[in-house]
């Protein structure tokens, strides 16, 4: 979805999609919740007062390797199938 679509579905400028974004401007709360009503999310999910983590470091992260082997602990225990292949 653009800033473009957003601003248009919620009732504001392209220039305050950004502001939103940058953290140079904060919504007001029926803002907020028109947000939310978009995306079908609450406001605790689109909203913070501490930064979010980048999701890519959320989908990507990646168990620790189990030493000497070549899965994870957590992907051993996972798909134990009694040693079936």
């Amino acid at each position: 979805m653009s800033r473009a679509d957003l601003a248009a579905l919620v009732g504001i400028n392209v220039q305050t999609v950004g502001a939103l974004e940058r953290g140079d401007n904060y919504p007001s709360l029926d803002l907020a919740f028109r947000i939310c009503d978009v995306f079908d999310l609450p406001v605790e999910a689109v909203f913070s007062r501490t930064p979010f983590g980048a999701m890519s470091a959320e989908l990507y992260r990646r168990a620790p390797r189990v030493p000497g082997g070549d899965v994870t602990a957590t992907d051993s225990a996972a798909n134990d199938n009694g040693g079936e292949r």
